[in-house]
């Protein structure tokens, strides 16, 4: 009996060695300089290899978007998203990003999406990477993809507490999407992870929902 109870309480540590985990990602400052071979989603100056969508699918006023530096700049309204306009799949996406002004939490809007597929709506099929203030680092399905059960929201919570820069710093998100996996790291820390989604690949998309924002040093890895 005593060999037996030894046994017992070996058993769940086998198991949890057994568990695949993610590989952490490796600690960089900010901004990260992109690995040799690594694509750059964003040219610098123009949005050649984007689509952009706005509410209502009216044009976009002519300051919707401008180049601010070495940054992207949306003017924040209307509501819209910028997206690739080719599809990816088992990437490492790192993309960098600051409010400008004095964000409010809870208020100030903006995500990245991942997996996204057609038609062009608010807000179409995709996970969303929300930048959102006070909340960066959840997860959102939006569009119809849903959470694998038994998950019944449309939200994941972030890990972790809010580790959001101060407002005018940059920030750095890493996102990990492997087969039908999404990995959040936010500032180099990870805040989220979500496996067995209905979808592996699809385009990459920047929101705009109210507020100016600036993205930049926005680049792909093949994993």
């Amino acid at each position: 009996m005593r060999h037996l109870h030894a046994l017992l309480l070996l058993i769940p540590c086998i198991a949890a060695a057994q568990s695949p985990a993610p590989a952490p990602a490796a600690i960089q400052p900010i901004p990260w300089t992109a690995p040799a071979g690594a694509t750059q989603l964003w040219n610098g100056k123009d949005i050649t290899g984007w689509t952009l969508f706005t509410s209502g699918s009216t044009p976009a006023p002519a300051d919707f978007w401008s180049v601010a530096g070495d940054a992207l700049h949306f003017a924040g309204k209307p509501k819209g998203y910028l997206r690739t306009n080719k599809d990816y799949s088992n990437f490492h996406l790192h993309a960098e990003w600051r409010w400008l002004g004095q964000p409010k939490s809870g208020a100030n809007n903006s995500g990245i999406f991942v997996f996204v597929r057609a038609p062009d709506i608010l807000w179409p099929y995709s996970i969303q990477v929300q930048v959102k203030a006070g909340f960066s680092g959840d997860l959102l399905s939006q569009g119809g993809l849903l959470f694998p059960a038994p998950n019944p929201n449309p939200t994941m919570n972030k890990f972790h507490p809010d580790n959001e820069k101060a407002p005018g710093e940059w920030n750095g998100d890493d996102i990990y999407c492997r087969g039908s996996s999404v990995e959040v790291y936010v500032n180099n820390l990870r805040q989220n992870f979500v496996d067995k989604l209905p979808a592996d690949s699809g385009q990459i998309a920047l929101q705009v929902e109210g507020y100016s924002i600036e993205f930049r040093n926005i680049w792909l890895e093949s994993l």
